[in-house]
């Protein structure tokens, strides 16, 4: 169930059932390649989000479109929040669900920009609790994971793209954005390109640059990646493994003892 489609009552309800766990999915806006959909982590997360909901008798919650992609700035369509700035919207959001009844929060990104400024904002909401700050009508709990972190899924990109799945506009997203919209199928993909030799930073993942030198080290907008293997058969495949598995973190989630939810 969508929690903006649902009323009140119906949301007391499943309160009083002791069901108080909700996804909430966090994407971005940003380039994804020249061919690729700006809005593809908004897309993948709040799908992989609403189907494991269905599947594990859950609430997911509307997406934040927008997220931490300072590095993507400069690029047409790329609109980023401050890191500093999406932690306060989490940390608003979470407590406003919290105080609302929520007891257990799955955070489901589809951006690895939002990780740090996630986890940071978990951290605020629990030091306003430990400082007596922040009473909540129950004690809350927070899980963070991005959708594409499963075994079936994981197995299945590395089945599908081997090592030319890459790191940004990945060839998984980008199938998967195809398979929900077809009628946006991307075309034109430039030639692959393995990640550039960068003895400052890891081989592969964010490399925390600002963007104009994310721009001239990745010039057509992908990293490692291959987007051009996407087909949307594979898209509805991966939705499925990667549903599945948030499906099941959620399930287990919701159902632990309090201090065993983690």
């Amino acid at each position: 169930m969508r929690l903006d489609r649902m009323s009140v009552s119906a949301l007391e309800a499943r309160f009083a059932a002791g069901q108080r766990g909700i996804i909430l999915p966090l994407g971005s806006l940003e380039q994804h390649g020249a061919p690729g959909l700006l809005g593809t982590d908004a897309i993948c997360a709040q799908a992989v989000a609403d189907g494991a909901a269905a599947r594990a008798d859950g609430v997911s919650a509307p997406v934040l479109a927008y997220g931490q992609a300072q590095f993507h700035l400069g690029r047409a369509g790329t609109a980023s929040l401050r890191p500093s700035t999406l932690m306060a919207v989490l940390v608003d959001v979470m407590t406003s669900l919290a105080l609302g009844g929520f007891t257990r929060v799955l955070l489901l990104t589809g951006h690895g920009g939002n990780i740090a400024p996630a986890q940071a904002a978990v951290q605020e909401v629990m030091a306003e609790v430990s400082m007596g700050r922040l009473a909540l009508p129950a004690p809350l709990t927070v899980k963070l994971r991005a959708w594409w972190e499963g075994p079936r899924l994981i197995g299945l990109r590395r089945a599908l793209y081997g090592d030319r799945e890459g790191f940004h506009a990945t060839p998984s997203e980008v199938a998967i954005a195809m398979a929900l919209h077809p009628e946006a199928a991307p075309e034109g993909w430039p030639t692959f390109r393995p990640l550039p030799a960068d003895p400052l930073h890891d081989a592969g993942g964010d490399r925390h640059l600002d963007a104009a030198r994310h721009r001239a080290m990745f010039p057509d907008g992908l990293i490692g990646s291959d987007p051009s293997l996407a087909r949307a058969e594979h898209g509805h495949a991966l939705l499925e493994a990667a549903t599945a598995d948030v499906a099941e973190v959620f399930a287990a989630f919701q159902a632990a003892p309090d201090h065993a939810a983690r």
